[in-house]
């Protein structure tokens, strides 16, 4: 059993959280689905990501960046952070609000690689948004992708999306010292950005770049570059970008709005790119800005006992106050 003792954590009252599965691991840390308690009247579903303490750099970064944008509806947003103790190591936890519908990734391969035009346009408009909040805070996200971009049901019965996944992030008072050197390739190399592989330069335009990818990603349901035909390997992909002067393909049938905002993107003089305000104001997102999404939710399906599923049939277990109990073996 673990409680929140943190005091820049928004709720009010102490809690307690109990460790249901995992739902995923990445380089540096792992992510829990949890059920959260207020003194065993009500339980709530969040996330919760894990990392040892001696190896948290990365993880307390992204906590630092995520309380700097609490209040961005845009951004997933932070519950709070500890430090907790299993079997005499100390683990440094991270609590986010839980995305039931799973990613951006996710939403592409449900849609049957087909999302509304109008809703992309919208999608789109959201994730410039969360752009526009961490670029005016000096802030670059260096690793913007479908699978770091959180889906979550809206008040209208569509979705709602909000950047994650921050740990590959430059902040303000980033400089290119000797540890940030080793980082400079930041990112998946699919949505990086010329200027990012040949020159090392992290900025907003990098985001830029990569938003071009996604809603690219979105319309085709492929990725930017293909697999096959444009690269066999992430080196082809640097050599691309680096060594030639290509830029990923936008296809003949797309409106010739939708082909000027993604030309704005992958400006390959990076002083030159749009910025996140300015395409803001771009009539391809401009015009569906405030509109509901009209694609209907269609929840994830996955079985309980299914390898990194969210769990969807957990409500059935809620019933039951979750047993306080040794999570360390869980």
């Amino acid at each position: 059993m673990f409680t929140d003792d943190v005091l820049c954590c928004p709720w009010s009252r102490r809690l307690t959280w109990h460790r249901v599965k995992i739902l995923g691991h990445g380089c540096y840390a792992k992510v829990y689905l949890a059920l959260y308690t207020d003194h065993d009247e009500f339980y709530e579903e969040i996330a919760v990501k894990t990392a040892k303490l001696e190896c948290a750099f990365t993880l307390q970064k992204e906590t630092r960046i995520l309380e700097d944008f609490y209040n961005c509806p845009e951004i997933v947003r932070c519950l709070g952070h500890e430090v907790t103790v299993e079997g005499g190591v100390q683990f440094h936890n991270l609590l986010l609000e839980y995305a039931p519908l799973g990613t951006l990734f996710d939403l592409i391969q449900r849609s049957g690689d087909f999302i509304l035009p109008r809703d992309i346009r919208i999608y789109t408009w959201v994730i410039l948004k969360g752009l526009c909040c961490m670029h005016a805070k000096g802030y670059v996200h260096c690793d913007l992708k479908p699978e770091n971009i959180l889906v979550f049901r809206s008040q209208d019965h569509g979705y709602q999306l909000k950047i994650a996944d921050f740990g590959l992030s430059k902040e303000p008072r980033d400089t290119l010292s000797k540890r940030l050197l080793k980082y400079r390739f930041r990112g998946t190399p699919l949505y990086m950005s010329p200027e990012s592989v040949a020159l090392g330069e992290i900025k907003p335009a990098l985001d830029i770049w990569s938003l071009g990818c996604v809603v690219l990603q979105m319309i085709t349901g492929k990725p930017a570059w293909q697999y096959g035909a444009e690269y066999s390997n992430p080196k082809d992909i640097v050599y691309l970008l680096a060594f030639t002067k290509k830029t990923p393909r936008i296809p003949d049938y797309l409106a010739e709005i939708g082909k000027d905002f993604l030309r704005k993107c992958f400006e390959r003089d990076h002083h030159k790119r749009w910025s996140a305000q300015m395409l803001l104001d771009h009539p391809y997102v401009s015009e569906a800005s405030g509109l509901p999404v009209t694609q209907p939710v269609r929840p994830m399906q996955f079985s309980e006992d299914q390898d990194g599923s969210v769990g969807r049939n957990l409500r059935k277990d809620v019933s039951q106050p979750p047993t306080s109990r040794n999570l360390s073996n869980g």
